[in-house]
């Protein structure tokens, strides 16, 4: 089986397992532009790395950002990308179900209520979409989107949202051809452990856009 073959072969996408963690972790952070582990190594034990608070975050399936709500795609058995959705709260009215956000400092915290603002908390929001350098450009992300298109369907939603970076073009040009429009932006308030500058982008399309 070919790369390409995958991308046809939603057989080939699964549940994310415990044994995933670290995949899922190098995928993240590469993802997130630092955003993750920025939080991971505030949120770290006593002695503890920086990789193994990312771990033990990912699987606590009391965080949005768990397992639970990852799904795999797979070649030759290998994971080789990852998207994590999930339905967000409204920040005015409801509460995170993790309450890590108490244990950040103040500079951390500041720096996240961008991302905190932009919401749309009637859709399915896609926190990370990540896949290995090595299949980029070959419609595994395309794929990933028409599934999460499908999961917000079964769940009676009819949008999708996500946030990027405005500085990440090849992921802004993904989203454009499958139908997402910017609802909102915010200017990324600089943190020594971001990696992008620019703006943050809430990006929507309806779920009717990507599966047809």
């Amino acid at each position: 089986m070919t790369i390409y073959s995958l991308v046809k072969n939603m057989n080939n996408f699964r549940p994310a397992k415990s044994q995933d963690a670290n995949i899922l972790l190098s995928l993240v952070s590469e993802s997130s532009g630092g955003v993750w582990p920025a939080i991971w190594k505030e949120l770290a034990r006593n002695g503890e790395s920086i990789e193994a608070a990312g771990a033990r975050y990912l699987v606590n399936a009391a965080n949005n950002l768990s397992i639970g709500n990852a799904t795999v795609a797979e070649f030759n058995g290998d994971p080789i990308g990852v998207i994590i959705c999930y339905q967000e709260v409204n920040v005015r009215t409801g509460k995170e179900k993790s309450q890590d956000s108490a244990t950040l400092s103040n500079s951390l915290t500041n720096a996240l209520l961008p991302y905190r603002e932009l919401r749309d908390p009637d859709g399915l929001f896609i926190s990370e979409l990540c896949i290995l350098p090595e299949a980029r450009g070959k419609g595994i992300g395309s794929q990933f989107l028409k599934f999460a298109a499908q999961s917000a369907m079964d769940r009676g939603l009819a949008r999708l949202s996500l946030r990027v970076f405005s500085g990440n073009s090849g992921a802004v040009r993904l989203y454009q051809r499958s139908g997402f429009e910017v609802l909102d932006d915010r200017s990324i308030v600089p943190h020594s452990g971001f990696k992008y500058s620019g703006s943050v982008l809430l990006m929507t399309c309806a779920v009717s856009s990507v599966l047809q």
